[in-house]
């Protein structure tokens, strides 16, 4: 008995881990990693995600940030980033050597050379969906993948409220005139997705409306050979 309770809090413990404790440091390698970042920009922040990862590029004004976002059981979670980048004021750009990056309290913090500039990172993104955390006061946009929507009601969400959505070049902009805390999320599909859908609710339909014709079909049936052999029928 005690073996099986040992083994039983072990798993718990095992699997609290997984659920808990959030996606693993970054590595030297992942912070060292090539990324191209768009710095010349119109807006304070921006979101570009892509083949299921996000790079955001934000105007700071202060020495590091601290980042986390939502965990299991009401819990915090570190947010994985990778080929982090910095560019000082007057436009020069350093990579992870020149930056910090740990874990602590269940956020990543990441220290800047320098208190005022630009910066970069990479982070994961799902297929069909994105949160990221809003480290930076101010305009923000957000790029989706090519071919993604977010018009259908359910299948898309853009959060928070408050925004403006263009199309350009088969990508959807979302933009924030200032947001000042808080995470950005979003549900995205292509449009074929939609058609897919369409589709199984239109076979779905028909199967119901043949069962219910076929259903008053017997009953009316029934009720014929009731008649015929003269039993009374009541409402």
């Amino acid at each position: 008995m005690r073996r099986l309770l040992a083994a039983v809090g072990l798993a718990v413990l095992v699997f609290g881990a997984g659920c808990l404790g959030g996606p693993p440091a970054p590595s030297d390698e992942d912070l060292s990693q090539e990324a191209e970042y768009d710095w010349d920009r119109d807006v304070n922040v921006t979101i570009t995600v892509n083949n299921g990862q996000y790079r955001m590029v934000a105007d700071v004004d202060e020495s590091e940030v601290r980042l986390s976002q939502q965990g299991g059981f009401g819990g915090r979670n570190p947010v994985y980033v990778s080929a982090v980048q910095f560019q000082y004021a007057n436009g020069t750009v350093v990579g992870a050597d020149a930056i910090d990056v740990s874990t602590r309290d269940s956020r990543t913090v990441v220290e800047f050379p320098a208190a005022n500039g630009t910066f970069a990172y990479t982070g994961n993104a799902g297929d069909r969906s994105l949160t990221v955390p809003v480290i930076a006061e101010g305009s923000h946009e957000l790029v989706l993948p090519p071919g993604m929507r977010v018009s259908f009601p359910v299948f898309g969400v853009v959060e928070p409220a408050g925004y403006e959505k263009t199309i350009e070049d088969d990508r959807v902009h979302v933009h924030w005139e200032s947001l000042d805390g808080g995470t950005v999320n979003s549900k995205f599909y292509l449009q074929q997705d939609l058609l897919l859908f369409g589709g199984v609710v239109g076979v779905l339909a028909a199967v119901a409306v043949a069962g219910v014709v076929y259903y008053r079909i017997r009953i009316r049936r029934l009720e014929d050979e009731r008649e015929q052999s003269g039993l009374e029928l009541d409402e």
